[in-house]
């Protein structure tokens, strides 16, 4: 076990994001984008297929993939808490005994009251919350480009309110403010340079939002600290 910890577990879990951020925005890249008939035919073929998959599939997967790495995360937390007979102390302990959760109320109260509340505490909030905000904030994403869809409908192709809510969950929170901001401001930028050299008014923003995902992906961990959001971190 501890061997499948340390090589399998902990790299998959460290590497995770970008794995599926990164095939994420390829898919979508692909389905989105006309590519010539000059580049590679292995290209072609791989666009292709990946063509014939809805967002809806791919949204299923990338939701199921971030349960799997939560779940995995919280059997990994289990086992090394269990290997030492010091933390194994919190794999019995009742969180309500500690106080932690005095300024909680509600019915939610019961999944604590017990033995591994602690444990089950900790994991709620270290590997199962941003999970949970990451999807709500995605669905609130996608609400609202089915509003601006309905005043704007010539800022959208076909599909992209749904690469919207799919790269939203992708990125995650707190990336998705990064996410955001760098889609809505080089969508004003654009715009402004259309409308300047080719009076053109309108600038779709399927493009922008995977331009904006795969540099969230590779660099929204620098930008979320240079921009002092931390804090917003769960």
């Amino acid at each position: 076990m501890d061997f499948i910890l340390t090589y399998l577990l902990i790299p998959f879990l460290k590497w995770d994001y970008y794995i599926i951020g990164l095939v994420v925005v390829l898919i979508v890249a692909c389905k989105r984008l006309n590519c010539p008939h000059s580049f590679p035919s292995i290209f072609l073929k791989f666009r292709e297929v990946v063509s014939r998959i809805s967002y809806k599939v791919l949204i299923s997967v990338v939701l199921a993939f971030k349960v799997l790495a939560s779940l995995l995360a919280t059997l990994a937390q289990y086992h090394v808490w269990s290997s030492s007979e010091f933390t194994k102390l919190l794999l019995n302990k009742n969180v309500i005994d500690l106080s932690v959760l005095e300024s909680f109320s509600g019915k939610l109260f019961w999944i604590f009251n017990n033995k591994f509340g602690y444990f089950l505490f900790y994991s709620w909030g270290r590997f199962w919350m941003e999970l949970v905000v990451s999807l709500l904030i995605a669905t609130a994403f996608y609400l609202f480009l089915l509003l601006l869809r309905k005043y704007k409908d010539r800022l959208f192709e076909k599909g992209e309110t749904e690469i919207g809510f799919l790269l939203a969950l992708t990125v995650g929170w707190p990336n998705f403010i990064i996410f955001l901001l760098m889609s809505f401001l080089s969508a004003v930028v654009i715009s402004i340079v259309r409308l300047s050299l080719f009076k053109k008014t309108y600038t779709t923003l399927g493009i922008l939002f995977l331009a904006s995902a795969f540099v969230t992906i590779l660099f929204g961990g620098y930008f979320i600290g240079l921009l002092g959001l931390v804090g917003f971190r769960v």
